[in-house]
């Protein structure tokens, strides 16, 4: 079936109008090539659409039924090329985000509320993925962007934008889970909590400089945080975490600030592909490299 644009016009200013007179003078056109289109529009139908009254017309059933759906179509013409632009602005669509289970307690809820800031319309969908999993699906364009940890390969864009200190998760029962002082690595006799290389690289490097890889060799490993304040309460040892993770309070753990002798921080990145072609993901990566600041 072939409905003409101006056919739906036409048809809809004649069921508004219910005078084929007004209807041609409301679409600045004359009365003899409205009426042919309507009848065209009634045999492509093959339904009426008016009845003749004395002085007008009045809608059928059918033509009370086709006039809902011709407002509706020519209401989703009347904006589509406005759609059209935003969408190709990356001002609309959707933001596929990753993020490692750390990050999302040190930084997911301010990022997703810095993106609905500077991208309001753009939905986001989010996955959990480790970090190396990231950097696979940026590189098959599965996802769109990620928080990340170093090393970040270099075939991506990346920004900082978060960083905190590590603290000292302890056994409730430990000596040192009194005290509000700095504590020193050197004080922590128990053992070592580590993580592990092939799950939490980054974090087992920093580790396993700050307190000698003859110790974190003998060290149980776990890739993930919760299951090292598991440990941790079950009286395992003692495990370095970032500051953020405090937050999971997790019953029988107790968290110590490490002296400043010893401190050391980590970060976390937002990382994208160059090759996206998801215009949303290109709006918000020239804004976070403008301001990388999640305000």
């Amino acid at each position: 079936m072939d409905l003409s644009l101006q056919q739906l016009r036409g048809f809809v200013a004649v069921a508004e109008e219910l005078h084929y007179g007004r209807a041609a003078q409301r679409l600045n056109m004359t009365q003899p090539p409205l009426t042919r289109q309507i009848q065209g529009l009634e045999r492509s139908l093959e339904v009426r659409l008016f009845d003749r009254t004395g002085r007008g017309v009045r809608l059928t059933a059918a033509g009370d039924m086709f006039l809902e759906h011709a407002r509706r179509v020519l209401a989703l013409l009347e904006v589509a090329p406005e759609a059209t632009r935003r969408a190709a602005e990356g001002q609309t669509g959707t933001l596929r985000i990753a993020f490692t289970a750390i990050g999302a307690y040190a930084v997911l809820a301010d990022f997703l509320i810095m993106v609905a800031k500077r991208t309001p319309a753009v939905t986001a969908e989010l996955t959990e993925l480790v970090s190396p999993s990231q950097f696979e699906a940026l590189a098959n364009l599965e996802i769109d962007l990620g928080l990340v940890r170093p090393p970040i390969p270099s075939q991506f864009e990346s920004v900082l934008v978060h960083s905190e200190d590590l603290v000292v998760a302890v056994p409730a029962t430990h000596p040192l889970a009194e005290g509000d002082s700095p504590v020193a690595l050197v004080e922590v006799t128990d053992g070592y909590i580590g993580y592990s290389p092939e799950g939490s690289q980054y974090l087992h490097d920093i580790c396993a400089a700050m307190i000698g890889m003859d110790r974190y060799a003998v060290s149980q490993l776990a890739s993930q945080v919760p299951t090292m304040l598991a440990l941790v309460r079950a009286g395992f040892g003692c495990a370095l975490i970032p500051r953020s993770i405090k937050a999971m309070g997790v019953e029988g753990v107790r968290y110590r600030e490490l002296d400043p002798a010893d401190a050391h921080s980590v970060t976390l990145h937002a990382c994208w592909s160059p090759d996206s072609p998801n215009p949303a993901l290109q709006r918000l990566a020239e804004s976070l490299r403008e301001n990388p600041l999640m305000a």
